[in-house]
């Protein structure tokens, strides 16, 4: 039997737990030609919501949706490539006609084509295209898209990401040409969300008011418990509600955290969820991610890695400069404590929640605890 806990990629609604109103407000916003900024913290599910909202629009034949994740780009020819494969995985997924017209309108680009040696799906590569090729190329499918005869939902998964790159001008540039589109509407998401938020409601820059907020928030309890208990229940398990209560208030209700552990929770138990089961699958997880959690002495300096063990032991931390919270812990002048926080938010291993500094790995946080 399938395990009914899927950590890995989003695969049908039937796995997928509530956001209704959110689905709902990004279809009515995209099919209204508004533009949305999506923030959310790390693996919270906004990628997920993003996946989930495009295989719903999958019904509508009068729509062609496109995802693309530019995390790990450092450029504009970068982003041109995941722009372009979005492109191309989109129409390669209809008609051979429709197919070989888009593939005919990249071959006027000279770009490099191969395919892909497990699917045999054709990869674009503008690689060898100097910035303002590229930025061409960008101006040419956002054109080719607007005149397509159907309407374009574009999603740009961790968009903040191009204030990294070291190509000037970009998002200017980017603005400059999304503004004058009627027929393509776009979801911007990320989960740096101070910079997120700078971008789009800040007046010196280029995206300011360009597009309305949605901010994802955790799953309600109840909705997800609901859930949780509903999946064992359909694959001949039972776990009872305080067990579950339990797994939800140890994990901060974290999306993703729940998910691994509800899969690991599944493989390791029998038909009858019991206390052992869980304290198990608790101590599985300390045991599968310690030697990765172990080596974070040797990536930090001493007062990073002090604080952050200090804020995991605590369960979250409201004034880490404040004098009792340093003594109790030795870590040292209130000058060094306020450089490893901005240290360890820069490296995304804290971050701040209604004014309360936790982990973001809650995994880690459990770890330190053990």
């Amino acid at each position: 039997m399938e395990n009914p806990f899927i950590i890995s990629t989003y695969k049908h609604p039937s796995f997928f737990c509530d956001r209704e109103k959110e689905t709902e407000q990004l279809k009515q916003s995209l099919y209204n030609g508004i533009n949305t900024v999506l923030l959310s913290l790390r693996r919270l599910g906004k990628t997920g919501l993003i996946k989930h909202l495009f295989y719903n629009l999958k019904t509508d034949k009068n729509v062609y949706t496109f995802y693309f994740d530019i995390m790990n780009t450092s450029s504009v020819e970068e982003f041109t490539d995941r722009f372009a494969n979005a492109v191309l995985g989109t129409f390669n997924s209809k008609s051979k006609r429709i197919f070989n017209n888009v593939l005919k309108f990249f071959s006027a680009f000279r770009p490099t084509i191969t395919f892909d040696e497990f699917t045999g799906t054709p990869v674009i590569s503008f690689n060898s295209q100097k910035q303002e090729q590229s930025k061409e190329s960008i101006v040419a499918i956002l054109n080719y898209l607007e005149k397509q005869d159907k309407r374009i939902f574009i999603a740009i998964d961790e968009f903040q990401q191009i204030t990294k790159y070291k190509n000037e001008g970009f998002e200017a540039f980017l603005r400059s040409h999304i503004q004058h589109l009627n027929n393509v509407s776009f979801i911007f998401s990320g989960s740096q969300q101070n910079i997120l938020t700078s971008m789009f409601a800040s007046y010196s820059r280029p995206f300011y008011q360009s597009a309305g907020f949605l901010k994802l928030e955790r799953i309600p309890a109840d909705i997800y418990a609901d859930f949780i208990q509903q999946k064992f229940k359909e694959t001949k398990k039972t776990i009872c509600r305080e067990q579950i209560d339990d797994i939800l208030q140890w994990l901060d209700n974290y999306t993703f955290y729940v998910q691994s552990f509800c899969n690991k929770l599944w493989f390791l138990s029998g038909k009858t969820i019991t206390k052992k089961d869980i304290d198990n699958t608790k101590q599985y997880i300390i045991n599968e991610h310690d030697f990765i959690y172990s080596n974070l002495q040797n990536i930090l300096t001493s007062a990073q890695y002090n604080l952050l063990k200090s804020i995991a032991l605590e369960g979250g931390v409201r004034q880490p400069s404040a004098k009792e919270f340093i003594n109790k812990y030795n870590l040292g002048t209130t000058s060094t404590v306020s450089s490893a926080i901005k240290a360890l938010m820069e490296k995304e291993l804290i971050y701040s929640e209604n004014n309360i500094y936790k982990v973001y790995d809650v995994f880690l946080a459990k770890w330190f605890l053990h």
